[in-house]
């Protein structure tokens, strides 16, 4: 009886070892925002190859169309004030955003030194994950390729 004890309470104590979670929260950066203009530039100079056709109703919908991209890049650069992250990972190579219960699978897509890209993979779910330099402190983004590395 005592050394099933003992043997479960190793158990209990190898698992918390083993299986350690580190906490990662993310918020908007520079870096991030930086990409969203870059992006925004780039889909907005390829309105400059469109054809130089003067019909109204050709010129309506470019301008229109100009009006519509412009917005969405607008409202994303707002949204990006509130944006957040919170997500944890373990040992094990597991990991879940905090505010859900579910558990995910690592897949590991790209590691530079300026951004990290992963998935965390549910079933049916997949959800990509862009870690910029600059949202991290330099020990948890190393802690954070280390991790993916080792298990991603």
């Amino acid at each position: 009886m005592k050394s099933a004890l003992i043997l479960s309470w190793l158990r209990w104590l190898f698992k918390s070892v083993v299986a350690q979670r580190h906490n990662f929260y993310l918020c908007a950066s520079f870096e991030q925002r930086l990409s969203l203009v870059i992006f925004a530039a780039v889909c907005l100079s390829s309105f400059l190859a469109w054809p130089p056709l003067s019909p109204l109703w050709f010129v309506l919908i470019k301008w229109f169309v100009i009006t519509l991209v412009c917005c969405f890049f607008i409202y994303q650069w707002f949204s990006l004030k509130h944006w957040h992250l919170n997500f944890w990972l373990d040992e094990s190579g597991k990991g879940a955003f905090v505010d859900r219960e579910k558990n995910y699978l690592l897949k590991r897509l790209w590691i530079s030194p300026f951004v990290v890209l992963f998935q965390m993979r549910a079933e049916q779910e997949k959800h990509l994950i862009i870690v910029w330099r600059d949202m991290l402190d330099d020990t948890s983004y190393r802690h954070l390729c280390r991790l993916l590395l080792r298990f991603g």
